[in-house]
């Protein structure tokens, strides 16, 4: 399961958006605008920074395209 948390009008979320969509790659986009997904941006990092991307047990901060896809390769 991969889980990407990101906002819509960010320039950075839309970049790994892409990127796992040209992958062709299944994800589930959680908009941290809601602030209950906010809260578990920062459960999960300690930050408030997004995106952050989830690859199993593997979290990713910002929009390190070679760290998700290390992470996607060793699912």
């Amino acid at each position: 399961m991969i889980d990407l948390y990101s906002a819509d009008q960010c320039f950075w979320s839309g970049k790994l958006r892409h990127h796992l969509d040209q992958l062709g790659v299944s994800y589930r986009n959680i908009n941290v605008t809601d602030p209950d997904n906010a809260e578990k941006v920062f459960q999960l990092t300690g930050q408030r920074g997004f995106p952050v991307t989830v690859v199993g047990d593997q979290v990713i901060i910002g929009c390190d395209i070679d760290a998700v896809d290390k992470a996607l390769e060793n699912m």
